[in-house]
């Protein structure tokens, strides 16, 4: 598969920009980085590939000056330098688009882009400048939007366009970026793999975090595999299997990437007629028992408001939604809970979780919202805590640990809990598997199956193309809020949705 993309690039020279020389890093009764040895060149795409955990978030953040590290030490263009805060490391030419987005949704684009740096004239705020600079910004990621606007209103991957825009656009000698495609789909990623050449091309070295083994071959020069706080392997992308990178970070075999089981569907349990939102319009669609129907489209098209607009979370301006052959009326969350529809949302930091509450508490957080009760037993939430932890195979070291110490693949089990213990009839899954590893994400289709099995009807709306095929018994394409086709698995093919995606 890898050597069908190889990015055919001299852009890389001998130069060695920066360096990470026996890097280690702990925590308490966690070894983070063990003798942790990283170069790259001027102009040169090296990919940082592992599982959550591995270490890749702990390197970045020495290597950005948000952590010191323990011992060893970093070099740019030769000189040894430490970074005591990530300011130090910004000025020193270091830039990081992190995986978590980072903005204050009420205040505008412009706003957000210049934070801590608004341009000022006569000691006053020079708004005409800086929407000026921020328009220019936003056009070297493809964006023509108004500056002005919250950034709170725009969907998740126009804010990750902006997070991208916003480091490009400083003069940066090297680009650190953690899942940058995350919530991007494959128009847009094809886009920033243009960005991401031609800054290479200008002399800019890029360190690439990612879990989508494809995307490596697309754009890396080549691959540092970590695991478990270790380098593992370092190879050049041409020299590079997709077998041989999964083997060197997981320590196993993982043949089967989609382990889709084709089970038998049932009776119709959700149908939608003529429904219309703000962004979409009279959208029909009917999902089955033990059927996965996923759902698709390009930014803008309307596809990521589906959930939100099933689950109440955006009004409901005409259609109707029948749910088991019964009308219900959803005007709001608890409305949508109380007929049988679940909803995890894509940002399941900002939306699924309480990130400083335990895993007993987000797990019980959704029974609460629907069985009020005065007295909360403490040892029923362990009980039933533990009985998904042990379901879902989640990797915690008690109920009691914060959800935010959790990896990505973990937190997305947590969240899955949550809705599985009220037995809903329909599950929606807003990009069930963005930014976990390979690892993680076969356990989440594993999940999936067994859910089929039992007969519950999943939704899954995502962005990720390979995903959409493989696991979708259906699927439902969007363009411009509207329905623009639906395919069987077996008519699906990547050209076939890419077409209705674009209008048909």
């Amino acid at each position: 598969m890898g050597e069908t993309f190889l990015r055919k690039t001299a852009t890389a020279s001998d130069e060695v920009v920066m360096e990470a020389i026996r890097i280690s890093k702990e925590f308490p009764g966690v070894k983070a980085l063990s003798d942790v040895d990283i170069t790259i060149h001027r102009g040169e795409v090296v990919a940082l590939l592992g599982e959550n955990g591995a270490g890749k978030s702990t390197l970045i953040k020495v290597m950005s000056g948000v952590y010191q590290a323990d011992g060893g030490n970093i070099r740019l263009r030769g000189k040894e330098v430490r970074f005591d805060t990530p300011m130090e490391a910004r000025m020193a030419g270091i830039g990081v688009i992190h995986q978590e987005l980072n903005y204050v949704p009420s205040v505008s684009v412009a706003e957000n882009i210049f934070m801590g740096n608004m341009p000022k004239k006569y000691g006053f705020l020079d708004y005409k400048t800086m929407y000026q600079r921020a328009e220019e910004i936003l056009k070297l990621v493809g964006l023509e939007l108004d500056p002005r606007i919250p950034i709170g209103s725009l969907s998740v991957a126009q804010k990750q366009l902006i997070e991208i825009a916003k480091v490009m656009s400083n003069q940066v000698q090297v680009l650190i970026m953690d899942e940058p495609t995350s919530s991007l789909n494959d128009v847009e990623i094809e886009y920033l793999f243009r960005l991401i050449q031609k800054a290479a091309g200008e002399g800019v070295s890029i360190f690439y975090i990612s879990h989508k083994l494809e995307e490596l071959f697309k754009i890396a020069d080549r691959v540092v595999v970590l695991r478990d706080g270790c380098v593992t392997g370092e190879v050049a992308i041409e020299d590079a299997t997709r077998q041989g990178l999964i083997a060197r970070m997981v320590g196993r075999d993982l043949s089967d990437m989609y382990p889709k089981e084709k089970v038998q569907a049932g009776e119709e349990v959700i149908s939608v007629k003529n429904l219309c939102t703000a962004n979409l319009k009279n959208l029909s669609f009917s999902a089955r028992a033990g059927e996965i129907f996923g759902i698709y489209g390009l930014m803008g098209s309307g596809h990521q408001n589906v959930g939100a607009a099933l689950f109440g979370q955006e009004p409901l301006l005409g259609g109707s939604v029948f749910v088991k052959g019964k009308e219900v009326k959803i005007r709001m969350p608890m409305d949508a809970i109380g007929c049988g529809i679940a909803y995890v949302p894509a940002e399941r930091k900002a939306e699924g979780l309480v990130l400083n509450q335990s895993v007993a508490v987000n797990t019980m957080s959704a029974y609460y919202s629907r069985h009020r009760k005065h007295l909360i037993s403490r040892k029923k939430d362990r009980e039933i805590s533990n009985k998904w932890i042990e379901a879902l195979a989640t990797k915690t070291p008690s109920v009691d640990t914060p959800a935010e110490s959790l990896s990505g693949g973990n937190q997305q089990k947590v969240v899955l809990a949550k809705w599985l213990e009220l037995s809903p009839d329909v599950l929606i899954l807003n990009e069930p598997t963005r930014g976990i590893d390979v690892g993680a994400k076969a356990e989440i289709y594993r999940i999936l199956n067994e859910l089929c099995r039992e007969g519950k009807c999943i939704i899954m709306i995502t962005s990720e193309m390979p995903e959409l095929l493989a696991m979708s018994d259906r699927i439902m394409i969007l363009f411009e809020g509207k329905v623009t086709g639906t395919l069987t698995a077996e008519e699906a093919s990547q050209e076939m949705i890419v077409q209705c995606a674009i209008g048909g």
